[in-house]
């Protein structure tokens, strides 16, 4: 007798090799291969031998396989329709940026909720969310998973592959590549990770806002002229300190400089006691947007639909329909500084 085994364990997923079938024994045949999405028909497919193992070539999102395998005589002889209700599920964050991962990791928690399934992920902080999803099994990057059941790498893509992802990552909201990875319903969901540092305080003299200039590429920056000092001018000339936590130094005047390679922790701390964050597109505004914090941010590089919707207040000088790193207009200073006095009343 042959036995036949169905994986959709993907480990590379920019070659697309899973789902896969391996057919095992001592009686010799050729068998035909059906890979179909239960929604969209046939996929893939092909002859695979005894002792042999045949490879979708395909998507390596979540979908409804459904797998077929026939004889030669045309007779269906196995079928595996993928359900990973109450099995053990792997998914990697296929991303070492700060906001990818505060972004997606709440779309990993719904995905263990709807399918009521063990997850095992693999994160680049995962210290960051550990005590905030208690009932996701976190382990290290690169980190081999066997016995599972399927396995996803989530991660921003913007190269077209057929096989990686299911969205240009430029295209859509950041959040929507986890959602469409994980096959989930287009909602954002705020990640709460608070739980860690709730009783944290930081001891000002008075209140403050706290600001990061900087994020992972040089063309995300403001570049309004002296447009940044004009901000914490006009802050500080209401009443509030400015302190900046950028990795980065600083050339700002009359603020206090916390710039430097502190640890996520310490971040954590200041952001969470601060009134709200100013920021760009980067890491430490998704951070402050997990931490319950309204973000002022200023990004003339993305679409105001590309970060997160809610409890923010957003500018963007360019009419964008993508990610777009070349593009020439810049916030003016004063819509800022008008929208920053409905802020500090």
């Amino acid at each position: 007798m042959n036995s036949f085994k169905v994986s959709y364990v993907t480990t590379l997923p920019k070659e697309g090799n899973a789902p896969r079938v391996t057919i095992s024994g001592n009686v010799p045949h050729k068998y035909f291969v059906k890979f179909y999405d239960r929604a969209k028909d046939l996929i893939s497919s092909g002859y695979c031998e005894t002792n042999q193992t045949i490879i979708a070539r395909a998507k390596q999102w979540f979908t409804q396989w459904v797998v077929i395998i026939e004889d030669e005589t045309g007779k269906v002889v196995h079928i595996d329709y993928f359900n990973p209700m109450k099995k053990i599920v792997a998914v990697k964050m296929d991303a070492f940026a700060l906001g990818d991962n505060i972004a997606w990791i709440p779309y990993i928690e719904e995905f263990r909720k709807l399918h009521e399934c063990t997850v095992i992920c693999s994160t680049f902080h995962n210290d960051l969310f550990i005590e905030s999803y208690p009932n996701i099994i976190f382990v290290k990057p690169n980190t081999v998973i066997e016995n599972i059941y399927a396995q996803y790498y989530i991660g921003a893509s913007d190269d077209n592959n057929p096989y990686y992802a299911p969205v240009n990552s430029r295209n859509v909201p950041l959040q929507m590549v986890a959602v469409e990875t994980l096959g989930l319903p287009r909602t954002e969901i705020r990640p709460d990770l608070t739980a860690k540092h709730k009783h944290k305080v930081v001891k000002l003299d008075k209140k403050y806002v706290t600001l990061s200039e900087f994020g992972s590429a040089e063309n995300k920056s403001w570049k309004a002229e002296n447009g940044w000092q004009q901000v914490v001018d006009f802050l500080v000339s209401k009443g509030y300190d400015v302190v900046v936590i950028s990795k980065e130094p600083t050339q700002l005047k009359n603020v206090i400089d916390m710039s430097g390679s502190i640890g996520l922790e310490h971040r954590i701390v200041d952001i969470m006691n601060a009134e709200f964050h100013l920021g760009i597109s980067s890491g430490l505004s998704w951070l402050a947007w997990a931490l319950g914090k309204h973000v002022v941010m200023i990004s003339d590089i993305s679409p105001k639909w590309h970060e997160f919707q809610t409890d923010i207040t957003r500018f963007c000088a360019n009419d964008l329909t993508s990610v777009n790193y070349d593009a020439e207009g810049q916030t003016k200073v004063e819509d800022v500084i008008e929208k920053l006095s409905q802020l500090v009343v």
